[in-house]
């Protein structure tokens, strides 16, 4: 399953533009991030991530959520709820998620199952649909 973007930060940044989103530094580099990732890292982690590569000498909170929040909004980026934060996953092909309730990790799944095309409900915007199954890993069961 390859979950890299294209490969090049030309071709990345031509993605965003693709998608309607100004190409920054910023937003290019969390876009790879996310892309080489299967940790579905929080937006903290991200940040912490940077600080700690010294990747982007100047980045904020701030600018990580800022740019979390327009990749989603673009759609390449999906936002997964869990009981233990918000986290983020970069959309490289349609999957669901399995969260282990006991190390608090996501996991890639892949099911062959239609999610509800649902748009509104008892007068509320449905704006995602997600399915992730909830229980303990395999690591975990050992």
């Amino acid at each position: 399953m390859k979950r890299t973007v294209k490969g090049t930060k030309v071709e990345v940044r031509e993605l965003l533009k693709e998608k309607g989103v100004k190409p920054t530094v910023h937003r290019v580099e969390i876009i790879e991030y996310l892309s080489e990732s299967y940790a579905h890292p929080s937006a903290d982690e991200i940040y912490d991530h940077f600080v700690k590569e010294k990747k982007l000498p100047v980045l904020s909170r701030a600018t990580v959520y800022n740019t979390l929040r327009a990749l989603a909004s673009a759609g390449l980026v999906k936002v997964i709820i869990t009981p233990d934060a918000i986290r983020y996953d970069f959309v490289s092909h349609n999957h669901h998620h399995f969260y282990c309730t006991k190390c608090k990790k996501i996991y890639d799944v892949e099911l062959d199952v239609e999610l509800p095309n649902i748009t509104n409900i008892d007068g509320h915007e449905v704006q995602n649909v997600q399915l992730t199954l909830v229980g303990i890993c395999s690591n975990c069961l050992k």
